[in-house]
């Protein structure tokens, strides 16, 4: 069957589904919309509006944006990140303010706003997200880069089955030579608890299935400050812990000589 499109007929289909997928409640003095939109959580996109006076509006994100980023682990105080928000809060015409993100508007241009708030908080989601993961692969490449440099020979992207039969994966494995042990490396782009944890059960059951004298390394990116715990914890566990900014102060232990 030949389907011809009707540019109107498409319009008010669209507007028609708009319609039946935003819900709109009133929350005390605050309207709440429910949009179609969906976030990484695949939950629907949610904004809140107010009047502020007779002929101002003021529409909120309530700060989800923000703390949703900041419970993912994602820290927003680093210059990069910093700048790379304010491009979307300048690009969006929104305002942020202890975490939240706002938009003032009137009655006349209330659906465009609104749209403008919903798509910064979708692209700020999203790029916060990816600007996550592309910083680990460029920290992973500056890793490479120096060793590289350095001229220190490693085998790269090894995998070992550990006692527990797990499938395990290393960044570097640095050949044994005559005055140095074998040396599996790590790359830890965000050093916290939770990463010295999982890098602690990892090398564990690991080591079980290594070399008794084989050794752990770790690179650290320490663009941000480290806690002193996740150090120490490294330290407990006689793990070398190489800081990004002091890396060429552990050539020696890199190298096979």
């Amino acid at each position: 069957m030949n389907v011809k499109l009707n540019p109107v007929e498409l319009k008010e289909k669209y507007i028609s589904w708009l319609e039946d997928e935003i819900s709109v409640n009133k929350i005390g003095e605050y309207i709440e919309v429910t949009s179609p939109f969906l976030d990484r959580y695949n939950d629907y996109l949610q904004v809140y509006a107010k009047i502020q006076n007779d002929n101002e509006i003021i529409i909120t994100d309530d700060s989800y944006t923000i703390n949703n980023l900041k419970m993912a682990g994602i820290d927003l105080s680093s210059s990069k990140r910093k700048q790379l928000l304010n491009s979307f809060i300048t690009k969006y015409r929104i305002n942020l303010k202890d975490d939240e993100l706002t938009i003032k508007t009137d009655i006349e241009d209330f659906p465009r706003k609104i749209l403008f708030l919903m798509q910064a908080m979708l692209h700020i989601d999203d790029m916060f997200m990816l600007s996550q993961n592309r910083i680990a692969s460029i920290f992973l490449d500056d890793v490479t880069k120096f060793l590289d440099e350095k001229e220190i020979f490693y085998s790269k992207d090894v995998n070992f089955i550990g006692k527990s039969g797990f499938l395990y994966s290393y960044e570097y494995l640095i050949q044994r030579s005559k005055n140095q042990p074998e040396r599996l490396c790590k790359v830890i782009n965000t050093p916290n608890k939770q990463n010295f944890q999982n890098t602690i059960f990892m090398w564990n059951d690991t080591k079980e299935t290594r070399n008794n004298d084989s050794k752990l390394i770790v690179f650290l990116n320490d663009e941000n400050k480290i806690d002193s715990s996740v150090l120490d914890g490294f330290k407990n566990y006689n793990v070398d812990t190489i800081p990004w900014s002091k890396k060429n102060e552990y050539i020696k232990l890199l190298k096979a000589s």
